[in-house]
């Protein structure tokens, strides 16, 4: 009975000793010495001053209840201070006096859960990193002269967006430019993009290229491609004709952006007609043949002037003449300095010259676009400016952001020039240096000599219509080597208006 009492007793005791020690955690005394409840009472003015008090106390509470929250369940405060002690607490009165010190530690773990909010919020911090890394591109192009400001952000909005008006939705168009301290995140990105646009492409060959890509088989005879094909690629089929190689493509993808409606209406014997309205109000109608080929194109003004640019409708599309042998070799009187300007060492009135100047030699005819873009004989009658301002990677068509400013005057020359002639077309010429295979350079040739129309375009407000691009792989080197050469990686300008049919 003895031995019962003391038992008894000291389980009295440590329950007693365990009560005073827990109480100030769950109660606060006020002026009056009255004890309070902070459980029940939290807003009691005793317990505010305790919470005070006690360093991150609030914060931490508030932390604890959306936790509690979270869980469906309403803790104890004294015990959401610690998230590993709370089970504890309960059988707190039951063990023996080895327990009693517990309560005492309570403030010391309570910083402990603040850690780890901060370490679930702290997953976020590198995603905003990455937006924000993703973000100068765009902010740069604000920062640099163009005419037309809303051009790109424009191309940015879903496709979905014409909402059913266009017959066959616009490809996105790839990255032109990229930041000069770009990360292989943004590198992949870029690519990523550029292969997804192609196979978009390939979807819409009937609209972009014509009814004759569609189902085109690498081997097949297809002579509305002008040839054999020989490589897709998606967005461009390399076909070869004659032991020469000839990229076909869609000839209106520079024109279009993202506020733009796109229609397509297909005509007799394969022909199609692409309207493209822009919000302004300007059309820009484009009639191809069954092979993608263009045979007219014309800007009509809101106020309803028509401006042809292009205009091969009543020539016989399907001749094949060899102007090469046909026409002797291009005799140039003028220094060649004047007749090859490099556009590093001339300026801005020097480059408007170039262009705005009359062929070398007597146009004896007129051609078709077609003609003049497969002939070098034939572009040899005007002259040319060569971009050596900007030189791109071996095997990418994408430059570098500090670039661009590099192409101003070639560009305020090519305005100049439209302003006085709205039915300029400027050739913009890509080429490659000789590493890697013909058929590969072409392809990237173009898609260079894309880039930079869409520069021009972009950043400095040149009309989509008035360009016409064409690579022509390593046929031209500037510099005669095999190696790899950065001077023969470069586009080249030329005005071939007085050499269209439209024009005569």
């Amino acid at each position: 009975m003895t031995r019962f009492n003391l038992l008894k007793s000291s389980t009295a005791l440590a329950v007693l000793l365990t009560l005073g020690l827990s109480a100030p955690a769950a109660r606060a005394q006020d002026n009056d010495n009255r004890r309070v409840n902070c459980l029940s009472n939290p807003d009691d003015p005793a317990c505010v001053e305790r919470r005070k008090q006690r360093p991150n106390g609030e914060r931490g509470e508030r932390r604890r209840d959306e936790q509690g929250r979270e869980n469906g369940e309403r803790r104890r405060k004294p015990d959401e201070g610690a998230a590993e002690p709370a089970p504890q607490e309960q059988p707190a009165p039951q063990p023996e006096a080895q327990q009693e010190p517990q309560p005492e530690p309570q403030p010391e773990p309570q910083p402990k859960p603040e850690p780890a909010p901060q370490a679930e919020q702290a997953p976020p911090q590198p995603a905003q990193t990455e937006e924000t890394q993703q973000q100068p591109a765009p902010q740069a192009e604000e920062g640099r002269p163009r005419k037309q400001e809303g051009d790109r952000p424009r191309r940015k909005r879903d496709q979905n967006e014409d909402g059913g008006q266009a017959s066959a939705p616009p490809p996105a168009p790839e990255p032109t430019v990229i930041p000069d301290d770009a990360s292989q995140a943004e590198r992949e990105q870029a690519r990523q993009a550029e292969r997804d646009r192609r196979e978009e492409a390939r979807r819409n060959r009937a609209e972009t290229i014509g009814a004759a890509a569609v189902g085109a088989i690498i081997g097949a005879i297809v002579p509305e491609l002008g040839g054999r094909v020989i490589e897709d690629e998606g967005d461009r089929i390399i076909v070869e004709r004659d032991g020469e190689y000839y990229v076909r493509k869609d000839e209106s993808s520079l024109l279009r952006d993202r506020d733009s409606e796109v229609t397509v209406k297909r005509l007799r014997g394969g022909r199609t007609l692409e309207t493209i309205t822009r919000r302004n109000g300007v059309r820009i109608e484009t009639i191809r043949d069954e092979g993608g080929y263009v045979l007219k194109r014309t800007r009509i003004q809101p106020n309803g002037r028509e401006i042809v640019l292009i205009d091969n409708l009543n020539m016989d599309d399907k001749r094949r003449v060899d102007y090469d042998r046909r026409l002797p070799p291009v005799r140039v009187d003028i220094p060649r300095d004047r007749y090859i300007v490099p556009a590093r060492r001339a300026s801005r009135q020097e480059i408007y010259d170039t262009i705005a100047a009359q062929p070398v030699e007597q146009v004896e005819e007129v051609y078709t676009l077609r003609e003049v873009r497969e002939s070098e004989r034939l572009r040899a009658k005007v002259r040319r400016v060569d971009l050596d301002t900007i030189t791109f990677e071996s095997g990418s068509a994408i430059v570098r952001e500090s670039q661009v400013p590099l192409l101003e005057d070639m560009a305020r020359a090519v305005l100049a020039l439209i302003d006085q002639d709205p039915s300029t077309v400027i050739l913009v010429e890509g080429h490659t240096d000789a590493v890697g295979s013909d058929i590969y350079n072409l392809a990237l040739s173009d898609r260079r000599a894309e880039t930079v129309a869409r520069i021009f375009i972009d950043y400095y407000g040149v009309p989509a219509e008035n360009l016409i691009v064409q690579g022509y792989g390593e046929q031209f080197l500037k510099v005669n080597t095999e190696a790899a050469e950065p001077a023969n990686r470069r586009a080249t300008i030329r005005n071939i208006t007085s050499l269209l049919a439209s024009n005569q």
